[in-house]
């Protein structure tokens, strides 16, 4: 039996420092794939287990354990079904959840477990936990490499139609997407308003993953492919650039310096946005509170307030024009080169 009292002020922080396993149990039914193992009907626990190499007295552990969250319903104690939230992690289920789930890898475990003595010393630990920075470690681990991606696309592309819809792009001719990994944003900006010309700009190396709209496809006449290092310099000039869910990796001091050299490239008048969470004081929500910390943890960055955004333009000598939403976990932080 439960108990339907109130629970106490101790238990929800108890609860709260269980989560841990709640997050464990979903993470184990996605690396393990049983949402595409389980069947349209009910599938028995000697079935499903052979179909995910597991052994099948611990997989009835873990499945009465998933059916407690709703994910999976229990018919009999050897016999499960789907429910909508476990057909939400099959493969080919819309959204790309099961690359979501998927992303953190080993990595991801290894940096939370770190989070006092990060607090502690006040910086990212990554290189002193795996020797080398985040994106070395992706460089050296191309299957962990592989996920980000995949995680980080099913993610964040379906907020990019509210996004395309909230950016300034009346006045625009040229729109620069930094650090435009596959270049999914800026293909929907190129969908979106057919009278643009378009930029990718990120590294030699990303040049492998642009999405073929952009490389050969319909879209290619109207995009340039630039490739380089913004902590270099910026060789080209847009009317607007855009930042999503990419200086958010960064300290404020490495984030002048980039701002510093679009505003070095760049026409007065020109517009910077930043596509990132927002924090606010109250926080709003565990969202982003807890996506300021992964960035302490992992890239040595940070979320920033609306009074962050404002000192940060200003330090780089850029005009702050306010926060606009958007509609999703992402806000637009809007700065314009003076003159």
């Amino acid at each position: 039996m439960t108990s339907t009292a109130e629970p106490s002020p101790a238990d929800r922080v108890r609860r709260l420092s269980n989560s841990v396993h709640d997050a464990a149990i979903v993470r184990a039914a996605a690396e393990l794939g049983l949402a595409d193992a389980v069947g349209d009907g009910p599938t028995p626990v000697a079935e499903i287990a052979a179909q995910v190499a597991a052994e099948p007295k611990a997989l009835a552990r873990l499945l009465r354990a998933l059916a407690a969250y709703g994910i999976f319903e229990q018919v009999t104690p050897g016999v499960y079904r789907h429910t909508d939230m476990s057909r939400t992690m099959r493969r080919d289920a819309p959204g790309g959840l099961i690359h979501t789930l998927l992303t953190p890898s080993d990595w991801g475990w290894v940096m939370w477990g770190k989070l006092a003595e990060a607090v502690r010393a006040g910086k990212c630990l990554f290189p002193d936990v795996f020797g080398t920075d985040f994106f070395g470690y992706l460089k050296d681990h191309p299957e962990a490499q592989a996920r980000m991606f995949r995680g980080m696309t099913s993610w964040s592309d379906r907020m990019n139609p509210s996004l395309v819809r909230a950016l300034p792009l009346e006045e625009a001719g040229t729109v620069a997407d930094m650090g435009a990994g596959e270049g999914t944003l800026l293909r929907t900006i190129l969908e979106h308003a057919p009278h643009l010309s378009g930029v990718w700009f990120d590294t030699e190396a990303t040049l492998a993953v642009v999405d073929d709209d952009l490389l050969s496809g319909r879209f290619s006449d109207r995009c340039a492919l630039v490739t380089g290092d913004y902590f270099r310099e910026v060789p080209f000039s847009a009317d607007l650039y855009v930042f999503k869910l990419t200086l958010h990796m960064y300290e404020d001091d490495d984030c002048e310096q980039i701002l510093r050299n679009v505003a070095a490239s760049a026409k007065p008048g020109a517009r910077i946005v930043i596509a990132d969470p927002l924090l606010q004081d109250p926080p709003q929500g565990k969202f982003v509170p807890s996506m300021d910390l992964h960035m302490l943890l992992v890239m040595g960055g940070r979320e920033r307030t609306e009074q962050d955004y404002a000192a940060l333009f200003e330090r780089a000598g850029l005009e702050f024009a306010g926060i606009t939403p958007t509609g999703t976990d992402l806000y637009l932080a809007v700065g314009r080169v003076p003159g």
